[in-house]
Order: C-alpha cells, then structure tokens, then sequence
C-alpha cells in the first residue's frame, strides 16, 4: 500500500534540494507532486563502487576492501582508468548508460554508501537542520527495486523500528487526508 508523504520541508528548501540532487545526477528522477511520490537513480550512477570480474575471480566482498573495476564493460571503460566518480557521471546519463549491457557470464559488485540519509536515526542530516524521515515517510519503509526496461528483477525495503511501531487512529488517517495537498509541491 502507498501512503504519501507527509511534512515535507518548505517548497524553496526542497526545491533547493532537487535542483542540487539533479546536478549532482543528471539520471535522477524525483517526483513529489503526484499521488505516487517517487525517487529514481540508477544503481550503475548511485553506486560507490562497481566492479566486473570473470567467474572465479571475483573479489572477496568481505574484505572491506573493494576497488572499483569496470574495465570488463568495454567501451569507454575497457582501459581501465576511468574513476568511481568518472563513472557515475558517465552512467547518470540515460542514453550513455543504453551502450552498457550486463553479461549475464560476469560476477558484479556493487558497494552502495548512503550519505544522505542516516538509517540508525532515521533522520536526513541536512547540517544545519535533521528532518525525521519518519515524519515525512509515515508509516512506510524506504523501497528500492532492480529494474531492467519495464522489468522488475528484485526488491528489497528498509524498515526502521520507527515505521514498525507506527499506529495510526482511523482519525489520525482522515486528518492526513484533509492535510494531503498542502504537503505538494511541483519540482
């Protein structure tokens, strides 16, 4: 089930916080003002590492130690040089990433970091303000999805002690719906 966010911070601020987010990922689709908010980046841009290697080959993912290797990827990328950060921008672009394929005979690993969000606390440490992701998620988990064309391959949510606690009065829920449009803005 789908419930909207809730008290999202002023519409400058997050404006301000799109507008920064798409710089940063030219890929990003962040949607908030439709019935079904939505955030969108690719795991080949979102990813801090990302490495290819052969079967048997691949790196030992408990080392803490993972270096990042796309060279199996061809194109740009065959010669080995090209940074984590060089990647991201290159595969942030949805047409560049359209000449990447995944060969289904190759090992891949991901190293996903998430800077942003503090998962412990469930806050967005922003510097000069924490927003609680609780107040603005409500009740629902984060969700992210493996997508390939209109395919989804695999889901996976995070759900912190705070969303599994949260009960809401049949009050509390028609008081959010009387509440749902000021909580919009277009980005």
């Amino acid at each position: 089930m789908h419930y909207p966010l809730k008290k999202l911070p002023p519409q400058p601020i997050l404006k301000l916080c799109i507008s920064l987010a798409k710089k940063l990922a030219p890929g990003i689709t962040i949607s908030v003002h439709t019935d079904k908010q939505s955030f969108f980046l690719g795991n080949m841009s979102a990813s801090k590492i990302v490495r290819a290697d052969k079967p048997g080959e691949e790196v030992d993912i408990t080392s803490h130690n993972i270096k990042e290797d796309c060279t199996l990827f061809g194109g740009e990328f065959a010669k080995g040089n090209i940074s984590s950060r060089r990647r991201r921008k290159i595969l942030s672009d949805p047409a560049k990433l359209k000449e990447y394929k995944f060969d289904t005979q190759m090992i891949y690993t991901f190293d996903f970091y998430e800077f942003i969000a503090d998962i412990t606390s469930w806050s967005l440490p922003l510097g000069f303000v924490h927003l609680d992701l609780e107040t603005i998620l409500g009740k629902q988990p984060i969700v992210w999805v493996g997508k390939t064309g209109e395919r989804y391959i695999w889901q996976g949510s995070l759900i912190h002690k705070k969303v599994l606690s949260y009960q809401q009065t049949p009050e509390e829920e028609e008081e959010e719906d009387d509440d749902d449009d000021d909580d919009l803005i277009e980005d």
